[in-house]
């Protein structure tokens, strides 16, 4: 068996002829990037160790960055990693060095950190709906979720059944489904409020999950004419969507947008509580990562090491405190908000960037260092999913290149020195530990391939507080900026297969030439006018839009109230004859 190791819902397994399985998890089918792996592969790959743009030695290289990491202090590196590859030894395990030499790492908030933890506040757990869940129900509400393109799989199962789509945007989901609510950017915690009211005041609440009379009295504090004016719909609007939600009782997939956005937490919690307030339990999917009973913990050593971090969404405008980068599994330069100033920083001498990566990424492009990686066809390793319940023993199909992130953490660990058990245990019985609640080994993995697990964790009754007050709660000003998947992307890659996006931002009032300015600064785009609303602008993730710059270079985005970034935040547009924003 194999599985697609990207941050992607559905974790495609593959046999050994790499042919999507039949059965559970992916049915047969997989999406187009699955299917031009074996291709892209072959293609774009680091071929050796590399120092200032000259090919090295493997020991080489390793011997500097040993050196450079010897010659700073601790809280002098930074490492930046990500969910490139979702498998417990290229993902969790190689941090332990890190956090032994005592080095700073991200928060690993820049995708669903805000959500997760907006829902736990009212369940405990932001475990929602199994696959076997999601086939019982007769209905699914797509908020905030291009679900079409990011989770076919999900997509499958409710394609022929009713579907309700709530976006900022008519997405493509939206079109495709039997209703759809386009809301005012930042405003589905007030639709969520909306929905409540109306539920308790027509009778559909139930108390079975929920404190209705405590739900009542934190909802007497909102005003239902503000709670419409916020969202921008019409008291019919809303009220429809309620015996929606009465009549049909159907499934609320909650995309990983709504965390990013205004209120974002809140939004998150409050649209989990929807089916719990109707007496539908387990009602809602957002990601079921936290509810396996993986110690991801455990596997990065921080049971023993108390972690320094720094925000995701604050790395580009911190470089000044680190003299060391180290980055794998990820794309920094093109992913991260401020991005551009990780180039700035290294072209000026200030920063010495290491990378380690299978592909020529953006970031290894212009690094000082670079280790050729192994991809996931070409390496052992125990996959996990956040949507289905199976952990897989990947095995590779493709000679090895390069050097794994274990081996490399390994060869940097004897060149230090290091002597610590969390560096001397073995990688495989470290997985073993880590599993351990999944009810499952290694040993039974290696031998099956594949082994349903079942939850550690699910929700039960939902709790009302924390509730946000009115003035808690927020709504942008200006022209807001929102992002979505591409179909043939997953975030930066795949441009190997279907070439770089010189691309567009999409806008209800604008078009042509020009600038788009946030806190961050300013990039020239060129602007396509589309079916949006006026406020909203549109790009899909990652794109280039002024030579290798993305439009994450111009974030700087707040915290949201749980520590998640918003990276949905307002934005200024200067067209090309005209330096007044025009908002």
């Amino acid at each position: 068996m194999i599985a697609c190791t990207r941050d992607c819902y559905d974790t495609c397994v593959f046999d050994e002829n790499y042919q999507p399985v039949k059965g559970e998890p992916t049915f047969g089918f997989t999406c187009s990037r699955g299917r031009m792996d074996l291709r892209r592969n072959e293609m774009n790959r680091v071929d050796s160790a590399y120092v200032d743009g000259k090919q090295v030695g493997l020991e080489q290289a390793v011997s500097l960055i040993s050196r450079a990491l010897r010659g700073v202090k601790p809280d002098e590196i930074l490492h930046v990693e990500y969910d490139g590859n979702q498998g417990l030894l290229t993902w969790y395990y190689p941090a332990r060095l890190w956090n032994v030499i005592g080095a700073v790492s991200t928060d690993y908030s820049i995708c669903s950190l805000e959500g997760h933890e907006g829902i736990k506040a009212h369940y405990g757990t932001s475990m929602g709906a199994l696959p076997e869940d999601m086939e019982k129900f007769s209905a699914v509400a797509f908020w905030g979720s291009e679900a079409v393109f990011s989770f076919i799989h999900g997509w499958r199962i409710f394609k022929d059944k009713y579907k309700i789509a709530i976006d900022v945007r008519m997405s493509e989901t939206a079109k495709r489904s039997e209703k759809a609510y386009v809301i005012r950017p930042g405003s589905d915690a007030y639709l969520a409020i909306a929905l409540m009211k109306i539920f308790l005041e027509q009778g559909y609440a139930k108390p079975d999950l929920v404190d209705l009379e405590l739900l009542r009295k934190r909802l007497e504090k909102f005003d239902m004419d503000e709670l419409l004016s916020a969202v921008n719909l019409s008291e019919d609007q809303v009220r429809e969507l309620a015996d929606l939600y009465a009549y049909y009782h159907p499934l609320t997939v909650i995309g990983f947008a709504i965390g990013r956005s205004w209120n974002g937490g809140h939004s998150a919690g409050l649209i989990s509580l929807i089916p719990a307030v109707l007496g539908v339990k387990r009602g809602f999917y957002y990601s079921n990562s936290g509810g396996w009973g993986i110690d991801f913990q455990y596997l990065r050593g921080t049971h023993v090491f108390q972690p320094k971090t720094v925000g995701m969404g604050e790395v580009g405008y911190n470089l000044d405190r680190f003299k060391v980068l180290f980055v794998w599994n990820s794309n920094p330069v093109v992913t991260l908000p401020g991005g551009n100033r990780i180039r700035e920083a290294v072209e000026s001498g200030k920063l010495l960037l290491v990378v380690h990566d299978p592909f020529w990424s953006e970031t290894a492009k212009i690094a000082n260092v670079v280790i050729p990686g192994s991809t996931f066809l070409e390496k052992e390793d125990v996959v996990y999913s956040y949507w289905h319940p199976y952990l897989v023993y990947n095995t590779p199909l493709r000679p090895k290149k390069g050097i794994t992130e274990v081996e490399l953490m390994h060869a940097l660990s004897w060149e230090l020195g290091l002597d610590h058990p969390l560096l001397s245990e073995d990688p495989w019985d470290a997985v073993n530990v880590a599993i351990r609640k999944t009810g499952t080994t290694v040993e039974e993995l290696r031998r099956k391939g594949m082994v349903k697990i079942k939850p550690f964790i699910t929700p039960e009754k939902a709790s009302v507080d924390p509730f946000p007050s009115p003035e808690e709660l927020g709504l942008p000003r200006g022209e807001v900026l929102v992002f979505s998947a591409h179909p043939n992307y997953t975030n930066s890659q795949f441009t190997e297969i279907y070439g770089k996006r010189e691309a567009v931002i999409y806008s209800g009032k604008y078009e042509g030439e020009g600038f788009l300015e946030g806190e961050g600064g300013r990039i020239r785009v060129k602007l396509v006018r589309a079916d949006l609303p006026e406020n909203v602008l549109f790009v899909y993730k990652s794109s280039l839009l002024s030579g290798e710059r993305t439009v994450n270079s111009i974030l700087r985005p707040v915290r949201n109230k749980f520590g998640g970034p918003r990276l949905n935040g307002e934005v200024r547009v200067i067209l090309e004859d005209s330096e007044n924003p025009r908002r």
